[in-house]
């Protein structure tokens, strides 16, 4: 079925496209996919990763063998670093 929250985008001219609409509690967010996988990638805490390493599930297991710390992979939690979050880009903020 079809949700309310749902929407159709409807760009104002000079606009950047817009692939749908969410109907948030403060009004109409606009969003544009393109991008989004190179975006959000933030890194897995490491404590999450030692968890799937270990775990029963040996899909999971696999999955996570080889899997780098985020300090090996250079995030070493420096400040000035990348900022942390990663949530969607909206329309509005392109």
């Amino acid at each position: 079925g079809k949700a309310a929250c749902f929407q159709k985008p409807k760009p104002a001219k000079g606009k950047a496209e817009a692939h749908f609409s969410l109907v948030h509690y403060a009004g109409t967010v606009d969003y544009n996919i393109f991008g989004w996988l190179d975006k959000n990638k933030d890194p897995l805490n490491d404590s999450v990763v030692q968890l799937y390493q270990k775990s029963g599930l040996k899909l999971l297991a696999f999955l996570y063998a080889s899997h780098s710390s985020a300090e090996e992979a250079g995030g070493g939690g420096k400040k000035g670093g990348k900022k942390k979050g990663g949530s969607f880009q909206t329309v509005s903020a392109l």
